[in-house]
């Protein structure tokens, strides 16, 4: 073989053992900065000033979240969690706290404080499609959804469940009809033959597990209907049926709110507890 052949060999060679070393060799990722230290299961406050709105307090009792300002009342989990997912964000920059109105963070419209630590929110990035966020004497740039979790209100963070995890309804009393629980069982007046326990209790499950669409400040507008509800506990309450079409929406006697429901959930708890076969045949109708 000729010289020139044994050079061309020799140099494919090490074509070859550069492009094996370029793809086998560890890639360097770009540095991250976190955020915040903190945990989520660890926090126990949280407030939120938005520019023009009462500040909103949040405290954990339990494993629940309450809303404690500027009203009283069970908060969404997820919503919570949506604002508790800024604790593990990263940012690929973290810029010093110098300068700020160029990024609108002199006067955020935003600033959500998580236990000891505020985070203010500022301008967009046009370019990147993030925002800088001020936190510990570091602006960054996160992604949009972290700002997208915020409030616009006190009502978008109470809690959308119309009965809590800890109430458990024992009976219900309808103009028509009712239903209380004797001996561990549900007893419907007047009875229907052909109604199981079975059935009745998917009926209570529909109301113990009711979400609504949207929780509203109440209207006071006249009740077309009235339901009255005992819980466990042995306290009663009474649903007012504001509306029934295009959507049902029923308030609590003891809060400030009315919850709105997709309009066939007015077919399935204003209604007896239907049988099986028949809720199935009302279905496809």
């Amino acid at each position: 073989m000729k010289s020139r052949q044994w050079l061309n060999v020799v140099l494919l060679a090490a074509v070859a053992v550069l492009t094996l070393f370029a793809y086998f060799k560890p890639h360097k990722s770009e540095p991250e900065h976190r955020l915040s230290a903190l945990k989520a299961a660890d926090v126990r406050k949280i407030r939120i000033e938005i520019a023009g709105s009462p500040p909103l307090a949040l405290e954990r009792t339990g494993s629940d979240w309450r809303l404690t300002a500027p009203i009283a009342a069970r908060a969404d989990s997820f919503q919570v969690q949506r604002l508790l997912a800024i604790l593990d964000a990263t940012s690929k920059d973290r810029l010093p706290a110098a300068g700020l109105a160029r990024f609108d963070l002199n006067e955020p419209y935003a600033r959500v404080t998580i236990d000891q630590q505020t985070f203010s929110f500022g301008a967009v990035n046009q370019m990147s499609r993030e925002q800088y966020v001020l936190t510990q004497e570091g602006v960054h740039l996160v992604p949009l959804r972290y700002g997208a979790a915020l409030p616009k209100n006190a009502l978008q963070m109470v809690s959308r469940q119309l009965f809590a995890a800890d109430e458990a309804p024992v009976a219900f009393e309808f103009r028509q009809f009712s239903l209380a629980q004797q001996d561990g069982k549900w007893v419907m007046s007047p009875a229907a033959a052909d109604m199981s326990q079975d059935d009745i209790n998917r009926w209570i499950d529909e109301w113990r597990l009711a979400i609504a669409l949207a929780v509203q400040a109440t209207d006071n507008r006249n009740p077309l209907a009235t339901i009255k509800v005992r819980l466990g506990s042995g306290s009663d309450l009474t649903l007012a049926v504001l509306q029934r079409e295009p959507d049902l929406v029923l308030a609590r006697s003891d809060q400030p709110f009315q919850y709105q429901f997709a309009g066939d959930a007015a077919k399935r708890l204003l209604a007896p507890p239907a049988t099986e076969s028949n809720a199935t045949t009302d279905k496809h109708r």
